[in-house]
C-alpha cells in the first residue's frame, strides 16, 4: 500500500513444498471392486481406507486383494498400476529381435482386429482367423496339416 511517498511492503513467504501429511505415491490393497475397477483401497502406510477417484488407462481389470500403486493429488486417489503377484508371469511384452522381427508376448492371448476382420491367438493354443475373405498364397508348397481337417 502507498501512503504519501512511503511504500508499505508486506512480503509473505510462500511454502512451495508438498504437504507432508500424505505420501504422493503409495502402495495400496484393493478392498472393493465394481466393474473390474477398484472403488475403495486400503493404504497400510496411513492405516486408512479411501475411495478411488480414477484409474490410469493402462491399469488392467482389478480384483479384491490386488496390490496397486496409487497417486494422491489434492486428496484424490488415482490407481496408476497393478502389481503382479509372486507366481504371476508378465502379461505382455513387446521386443524387437536382432533380425528386425517383432515379438509379442501375452499370457492371456492376443487379438488383432480391424473393423470386421480379426486374428485371435488364444491362451489355450487355438488360433482364429475371421474375415469377409481370407487369402493364403504361397510361392512354394502350401501345407495344411492337422489331426482332422474340415472344409465347409
Amino acid at each position: 500500500m502507498i501512503q504519501g511517498n512511503v511504500m508499505d511492503n508486506k512480503i509473505y513467504r510462500i511454502d512451495r513444498r508438498a504437504p507432508t501429511t500424505e505420501n504422493r505415491v503409495s502402495l495400496a490393497e484393493v478392498i472393493e471392486v465394481e466393474n473390474a475397477e477398484a472403488t475403495n483401497i486400503y493404504l497400510p502406510n496411513l492405516n486408512k481406507e479411501v475411495n478411488v477417484y480414477a484409474h490410469s488407462a493402462s491399469v488392467p481389470a482389478l480384483t479384491v486383494g490386488d496390490m496397486v500403486l496409487v497417486e494422491c493429488l489434492e486428496s484424490l486417489y488415482i490407481v496408476t498400476h497393478r502389481l503382479r503377484s509372486n507366481d504371476e508371469a508378465p502379461q505382455q511384452g513387446f521386443s524387437l529381435n536382432q533380425d528386425g522381427s517383432l515379438q509379442v508376448k501375452n499370457a492371456e492371448g492376443i487379438l488383432i482386429q480391424s473393423n470386421a476382420s480379426k486374428i485371435e491367438i488364444q491362451k489355450d493354443g487355438r488360433i482364429m482367423v475371421d474375415g469377409k475373405e481370407i487369402y493364403s498364397i504361397a510361392d512354394g508348397l502350401l501345407l495344411l496339416q492337422g489331426a482332422l481337417i474340415k472344409a465347409n
